[in-house]
């Protein structure tokens, strides 16, 4: 493993009663277009907390609003709503999912042309959520809001960026592929990419040539790191950025 430091629409957001875990909530957001199931985790702690959201593989794609929590593992939403990295800094998880047939960005896991590819309407709205909780929840440190996602996730990570470049903290693209001719508006967000060498599904030349046109476009090191797992395939790129809290404890110090 190497690692190198390197227009807003009306909405309706419906809330349902709360999951049997403790903290977690469920609902749909209606953006006019587009109705986004979603999980929310809210920790005990008040005050201002900073705000995860992660992006969901293809495994975990469909509208039950369950898959996407990855239950019995320790990997995206169930990883940063730990007690262990919630002990680190509470924070509030935000766990979207996208239907089946539709992505986060573009219609393929492969790189795209950015300024061409419309905007997928699980994207939007998400973005569009993303807005109305600020406006509607106080808590919320609008300086420390975090994207991360793996494989068709890790794309949409990326999609997001590029699409709200002044907007996020940090980001953790984890085994996704993006638009390096766009590298240079994503270039100051501090940024950790996750990608196995053998990975069969998103190939490890996407994370990159996306890593190697961040620096080339002024990108520092000082706010890209690269882990590249030798021999991983696809899982284990989340596998190894999940393994422990350096990952959350990475993230939670970012701010804008």
């Amino acid at each position: 493993m190497t690692t190198f430091p390197l227009l807003f629409t009306s909405a309706t957001l419906v809330l349902a009663s709360p999951l049997a875990i403790a903290n977690w909530t469920q609902g749909h957001y209606d953006d006019g277009n587009f109705s986004l199931p979603y999980q929310l985790y809210t920790p005990d702690s008040k005050g201002s907390l900073p705000l995860i959201i992660h992006l969901h593989g293809s495994g975990e794609a469909g509208t039950d609003n369950q898959a996407q929590m990855y239950q019995g593992t320790g990997f995206g939403p169930q990883y940063f709503a730990s007690s262990k990295n919630q002990a680190i800094q509470p924070a509030l998880v935000l766990a979207p999912q996208t239907p089946k047939p539709m992505r986060w960005a573009s219609t393929t896991l492969e790189p795209y042309h950015f300024p061409s590819t419309p905007s997928t309407p699980s994207m939007t709205a998400l973005l569009h959520l993303i807005d109305h909780m600020l406006e509607q929840n106080q808590h919320i440190d609008p300086k420390r809001i975090y994207i991360t996602g793996l494989s068709r996730g890790g794309q949409g990570v990326w999609n997001a960026m590029m699409q709200r470049p002044m907007f996020f903290a940090a980001a953790l693209p984890i085994a996704g592929s993006a638009d390096p001719s766009q590298a240079k508006i994503i270039n100051q967000i501090p940024t950790w990419v996750f990608a196995g060498d053998s990975d069969p599904v998103t190939d490890v030349q996407y994370s990159r040539d996306m890593v190697d046109a961040i620096i080339r476009s002024g990108g520092s090191t000082a706010l890209l790191r690269y882990t590249e797992i030798e021999g991983g395939d696809h899982d284990a790129s989340w596998e190894t950025a999940y393994a422990n809290s350096d990952v959350y404890k990475w993230l939670v110090r970012q701010h804008k």
